[in-house]
C-alpha cells in the first residue's frame, strides 16, 4: 500500500502549529531566555557602582543584566516610571514632584561633589562665595581668588541635560542661581579630563571622577573626603539612589537587597560613603 501524500497546505499548517507550540514552551512560561535586568540614569552610579555590582550579583545569583546606561538621573527616573527599564539611578534627593509618583527608592550611599582645577594651578582652597562667583560668571580671573592673572575657563556638563550633578550643584553651591557661560561637555569624567589639560580650567563632578592632571580644592576649608561627608563637615554631598517603579519583587528585589548587603556596600565604599 502506497503512503498517502500530505498536501503542501497541510504540511505548512502542521509546521506552523509545531513552531507555535515550541515558542510557547520556550517563551510563554518565561522560564527560558528570560530578559535580564536593565539600568539607566545617573552616570555617577552607572559608571562607578553598577559594573562591579552587576558582575558580582550575576556571579552570586545567575541573574544577568541586559543593559547599564548613563543618560542622567532625570531621564533614568522618567524611564523607570514609564516601565522601559527596571532600575533608575538618581544621584540626588528625589524632588517633591517625583515623590508624588510614589516610586520605590533606596539610598545605597553618599557622594561628595568636588571642585576640580588643574594640578598646576596654585589655588588650594575656595570659599562657597568664590565658587558661586566663578560658576555664575561674576568672578572671571584667577587673581581674584588668589591665583595667577589668567582668565578662568569654566567647564560643566550640559546644563539642559537633566543631570543630577548640575541640579545639585546649582541648588547647593549657587544657592539656586543660574550658571554663567561655560564650556559644556556631556559626561562628568570628560569634564574633569578637560580640566586636567586646561591649566586655567575648573569644573565640578563626583569625587569618583578624579583624573590625571586634575586636583580637588578645599571647599570652605574642608576637604572632600568620605570622613567629612559622613560627619557632615563637607556640605557638597548628595545621596545615591536606585529607583524602581513599585516595590521590587523577585529578581529585582534580590538586586535591591544585594546592594545593601556587605558585598554590595563594599562595592559602594570603593568610591563613595556606604550607608551600612
Amino acid at each position: 500500500m502506497k503512503p498517502q501524500k500530505i498536501p503542501k497546505g497541510e504540511k505548512m499548517k502542521k509546521l506552523l502549529v509545531s513552531l507555535l507550540a515550541s515558542a510557547f514552551v520556550l517563551f510563554g512560561t518565561g522560564a527560558v531566555f528570560a530578559a535580564g535586568l536593565t539600568y539607566d540614569g545617573s552616570t555617577t552610579i552607572g559608571e562607578n557602582i553598577m559594573p562591579d555590582a552587576a558582575k558580582l550579583f550575576t556571579e552570586k545569583t545567575g541573574i544577568k543584566f541586559d543593559k547599564i546606561g548613563g543618560l542622567g538621573s532625570g531621564k533614568g527616573f522618567k524611564m523607570v516610571m514609564e516601565g522601559s527599564i527596571d532600575i533608575g539611578g538618581v544621584s540626588r534627593a528625589l524632588s517633591i514632584e517625583e515623590k508624588r509618583l510614589k516610586p520605590y527608592y533606596q539610598i545605597v550611599g553618599y557622594d561628595a561633589i568636588a571642585v576640580f582645577i588643574n594640578e598646576k594651578n596654585p589655588v588650594k582652597s575656595l570659599s562657597k562665595e568664590q565658587v558661586k562667583g566663578i560658576f555664575t560668571g561674576k568672578i572671571t580671573n584667577w587673581k581674584e581668588v588668589g591665583g595667577e592673572d589668567a582668565s578662568i575657563v569654566v567647564i560643566t556638563e550640559i546644563k539642559t541635560g537633566g543631570r543630577a550633578t548640575i541640579q545639585e550643584f546649582k541648588d547647593s553651591a549657587l544657592d539656586g542661581g543660574e550658571f554663567g557661560p561655560s564650556i559644556e561637555i556631556d559626561r562628568p569624567h570628560d569634564c574633569v579630563k578637560r580640566v586636567g589639560v586646561e591649566i586655567n580650567g575648573i569644573t565640578h563632578a563626583s569625587l569618583a571622577f578624579i583624573q590625571p592632571g586634575a586636583k580637588t580644592v578645599l571647599y570652605n576649608n574642608v576637604e572632600p573626603t568620605s570622613k567629612n561627608v559622613r560627619s557632615g563637615a563637607y556640605i557638597l554631598s548628595r545621596p545615591l539612589n536606585i529607583v524602581a517603579k513599585t516595590m521590587p519583587k523577585g529578581e529585582l528585589k534580590k538586586f535591591f537587597d544585594f546592594m545593601l548587603s556587605p558585598e554590595g556596600q563594599a562595592i559602594v565604599a570603593e568610591n563613595f560613603v556606604p550607608v551600612r
